[in-house]
């Protein structure tokens, strides 16, 4: 029995039945979507916009930075996904290192993480259906306009529901049709590429060190989805190798379209002609403002980037492109918080009956349905009754739990745990340190803590509203733990 062989037998579970087994029918494709999807939301415009608006071309650093940050977390779980090759990503590798009950923690964070972080996706994908598309269709004038919302989530949660393989391919379709999407806008901006353009903004940029870390630290959650990868690796083909490779692989595609988009976006805002389209179709007052507007706005200014470069019919394409980008962004978390379940109830962290396996579909169904629950209740909670409304321009509520807070919410809950799992590869090292590791992070113990100084940061500048409530949630979560559930 190969080393890998006896990782995967030491981390079943007692009494675990080969019905209760997940079939690995995701390739390196499927699970580079995974991560890819995850990464590639409605944010690559509204960030690159902000980006832009903030430190010119040398966002491109920014951006760099950020990923080069990311890349030291992704590096721990790298190592870890060659040596555990189960589902549950940070909680199954923290609960394998420190086997203790503590560890139920790790998983309450990333329970509550991915549902919020799925929310926040159909929440904003409700905004932009109401904002951008609504209005060239007929609806009803009384269907309130979060219904799309709920309608994208139920389609999920049945995609879900019929096997990995088959959420592994819709992952496939959508985030190849978002790229493809991407890729028109591009085609269409950089065909005005100016090499003087850019290098000029990014000689002005270039020495506004503060502006820069300051960006890169705005962006740098962006590169967090190759933790859904990890989080699924009970259904990846060959985890120990695709893994990794899907991590990476994801990353670096995540970073390139990024990039392309900031030229986009800096050719934009220093042609003349855009500014004055811009400031015409959004009713500006002057082209002079637009540069402004790019950073409130981002997402606007750049649908009309693409009207501008592709004509009409591109103003769409960016529509449907960010659309995807929602969907296949919420299809993989949904996919992710699942598996989460399902490795807490496999280590008595949750009810038995949330690991029953579905013995046509290999799907955890109890699972995904609950996943889909608490993506229902932070959607409805935080979009919904206390989100402002994307139609007339505000709600009857102050949106103190908008979908900012949401974000934020989630960004909390994600930290939290990708800072645990740094400190189990450190504590690995020091517990096993003879064991046969295919991957292993260089410079351990520094890299890890490099990772975990990083995510501390972020965490540090979270608003002062979603740090309130994740700790409230941790609070609840020990509570539930100690007092019900063990």
């Amino acid at each position: 029995m190969s080393v890998v062989d006896s990782a995967e037998a030491e981390t079943e579970p007692m009494g675990t039945h080969e019905t209760d087994s997940l079939e690995r029918d995701i390739g390196l494709l499927g699970a580079t979507a995974i991560g890819t999807g995850t990464m590639i939301a409605g944010g690559i415009f509204v960030l690159s916009g902000l980006a832009v608006a903030n430190v010119g071309a040398a966002a491109i650093v920014s951006f760099g930075l950020a990923a080069i940050v990311a890349s030291f977390t992704a590096l721990t779980y790298a190592e870890f996904a060659t040596i555990y090759t189960v589902d549950g990503g940070g909680y199954a590798y923290v609960a394998e290192v420190f086997d203790s009950d503590w560890s139920y923690v790790v998983g309450w964070l990333l329970i509550l993480g991915y549902p919020a972080s799925a929310a926040f996706y159909l929440a904003s994908f409700a905004n932009w259906f109401a904002r951008f598309v609504r209005p060239e269709i007929a609806l009803p004038e009384a269907l309130p306009y979060w219904i799309p919302g709920v309608v994208v989530l139920a389609v999920l949660v049945g995609v879900n529901l019929a096997g990995a393989e088959e959420t592994g391919r819709f992952q496939i379709v959508v985030t190849g049709l978002k790229i493809a999407l991407i890729g028109l806008f591009l085609v269409g901006g950089l065909s005005a590429f100016d090499a003087d353009v850019v290098a000029s903004s990014l000689a002005a940029n270039a020495t506004q060190f503060d502006d820069i870390a300051l960006t890169s630290a705005l962006v740098f959650i962006t590169f967090f989805g190759f933790e859904a990868i990890a989080t699924s690796e009970g259904e990846i083909e060959a985890p120990e190798r695709t893994v990794p490779r899907a991590i990476f692989l994801s990353i670096a595609v995540v970073t390139v379209l990024y990039v392309l988009v900031i030229v986009v976006v800096v050719l934009a805002i220093n042609d003349g002609g855009f500014l004055s389209f811009l400031a015409e179709r959004a009713g500006l007052s002057s082209s002079g403002t637009a540069t402004g507007f790019v950073a409130e706005r981002g997402e606007v200014a750049m649908a009309r980037a693409a009207q501008y470069y592709l004509g009409d019919a591109g103003f769409y394409v960016f529509i449907v492109g960010a659309l995807l980008s929602m969907i296949s962004a919420a299809n993989a978390t949904v996919l992710a918080g699942s598996r989460v379940k399902l490795a807490m109830a496999r280590r008595d962290h949750l009810p038995e009956r949330v690991q029953r396996i579905n013995p046509q579909s290999g799907v955890p169904t109890v699972a995904v349905v609950l996943t889909g629950c608490l993506i229902l209740v932070f959607f409805l909670l935080f979009g919904v009754v206390f989100g402002a409304s994307p139609v007339g321009g505000g709600g009857a509520h102050d949106p103190l739990l908008g979908l900012e807070s949401l974000a934020h919410f989630a960004d909390v809950m994600l930290l939290g745990g990708l800072v645990f799992v740094n400190v189990a590869l450190i504590r690995s090292r020091r517990k096993e340190p003879d064991r046969e590791r295919r991957f292993r992070v260089p410079g351990v113990p520094w890299v890890p803590l490099l990772a975990i100084g990083s995510n501390l940061a972020l965490l540090a500048s979270v608003e002062l509203t979603s740090l309130a409530l994740g700790t409230l949630a941790v609070v609840v979560g020990i509570v539930l733990w100690f007092g019900v559930i063990d």
